[in-house]
This record gives structure tokens, C-alpha cells and sequence, in this order.
């Protein structure tokens, strides 16, 4: 089943980190604002994997933190493979996410949004934070190291973006670079992640297709 857990390799597998860049004070769009409330939620790829049987079932969470900062929009989430088939899953692995990031996104003109992934220092310490009224509240950037490479997404229309990593290095399973194509829309998102061999030949990643996910009701 080679589809199955490639939703996050790119994030999780890219190499170089760094540390997070100071903060500094940007003037908002009401584009930024729609982003962020399509972003916010709770997402599954359930129906996906009972149309398509080469994926399998993921969960995400994703929650605003530090909503006192003025540098953009800090975003928690969590994603956690459920099972192979749609009639296999196992709820408690909820409890054990692949990926825990943080995100920062800033725009950086209207209707264009920069988002950068980062890693936890101690990710444990942060797990099942979106179910709190004030997630990572006793945390900061200092607390975070980068890892890969940013996203851009674009607005294109009312409640829809498109978005589309770099060139990224990346040395999972052998690859040179990796490239991230994601759509946000007011139903949920889809990602598609995949790693490349120099020549342009595909290492990992579905060649079908992103994983799609639901807003859950």
C-alpha cells in the first residue's frame, strides 16, 4: 500500500532547521482573516479512503495559539493515521499523531499568504494541546526550530486557495528535493507531498493524488 503514510513525509523527513525569525508587525487583510477560519478545525480523510483504497484514514486538528501576537497567525496541529481501511480504525491512535507542527502564517500582500512549519522542542509535552482553550499558552517562538521548507498560498477566489512549496531538500527514502501543492477550501484541504530523485523521478508520495480531507461536522 505505498499511499499510506506520505502525507506528512515532507514535513517530517525534510532536512536543515533553524530558528524562528523575530517577530515583526504586518498590516492585515480581511483575506488573511478568511484563511485562517478555513484552516481552524477538525478534518478527516474517511470519505477519501472509502472512494480510493489506496489511502488510508488521517485525522487532523488544527487550533489558533497566541492570539495576542501581532506578527501573523500561530496555528497547533496534529495528524494521526486511524487505519489502513475505513473499517479498521483505531480510535486511540488519535492519541499518538505521526505530525505535531506549529505553523506561522503571514501575508505578505493581500490575498497572498507565506506559511512556515516548524517543529516543537519538546513535542510530547504539547500533545492533545488543541484540545485546550488556550493551547501552548505557556510556550513562545524561542520554544520552536524550523523544519522544511515554507508554502505560499494564494487566493483565487471567495473561500478557496491554492498553495505550493519550493524546491525543497530532502534525503527521505533517497530523494534530492520534495515539493508540497495544497488547496484550502470552506469544506476542508487536500495535500500532496511527494520527494524526487534530481532527474525529476518520483521517490515517494502518491502518484494519484493528495490526501483529501473533510471539515468534520
Amino acid at each position: 500500500m505505498p499511499y499510506r503514510r506520505t502525507a506528512a513525509a515532507l514535513w517530517v523527513a525534510v532536512a536543515g532547521f533553524g530558528s524562528p525569525a523575530s517577530a515583526q508587525t504586518s498590516s492585515e487583510s480581511g483575506f488573511h482573516a478568511e484563511l485562517l477560519a478555513l484552516s481552524l478545525g477538525s478534518f478527516t480523510s474517511l470519505e477519501h479512503a472509502r472512494r480510493d483504497a489506496r489511502y488510508g484514514v488521517v485525522e487532523a486538528e488544527a487550533v489558533r495559539i497566541w492570539p495576542d501576537r501581532r506578527d501573523g497567525y500561530w496555528l497547533y496541529q496534529e495528524q494521526a493515521f486511524l487505519g489502513e481501511r475505513p473499517d479498521a480504525v483505531d480510535r486511540a491512535a488519535k492519541g499518538a499523531p505521526y505530525l505535531a507542527r506549529v505553523i506561522h502564517s503571514v501575508e505578505v500582500e493581500p490575498g497572498v499568504v507565506r506559511r512556515t512549519p516548524y517543529r516543537l522542542r519538546d513535542p510530547d509535552a504539547a500533545l492533545g494541546a488543541w484540545r485546550e482553550d488556550e493551547p501552548l499558552a505557556g510556550l513562545s517562538p524561542d520554544d520552536l526550530a524550523a523544519v522544511g521548507c515554507e508554502i505560499v498560498l494564494t487566493r483565487i477566489a471567495e473561500n478557496y486557495w491554492t498553495g505550493r512549496s519550493a524546491r525543497c531538500p530532502n534525503a527521505y527514502k533517497g530523494a534530492a528535493y520534495a515539493i508540497s501543492l495544497g488547496v484550502v477550501h470552506e469544506g476542508g484541504y487536500a495535500n500532496w507531498d511527494r520527494g524526487f530523485a534530481e532527474d525529476g523521478t518520483r521517490i515517494w508520495g502518491p502518484a494519484g493524488g493528495g490526501y483529501v480531507f473533510q471539515r468534520k461536522e
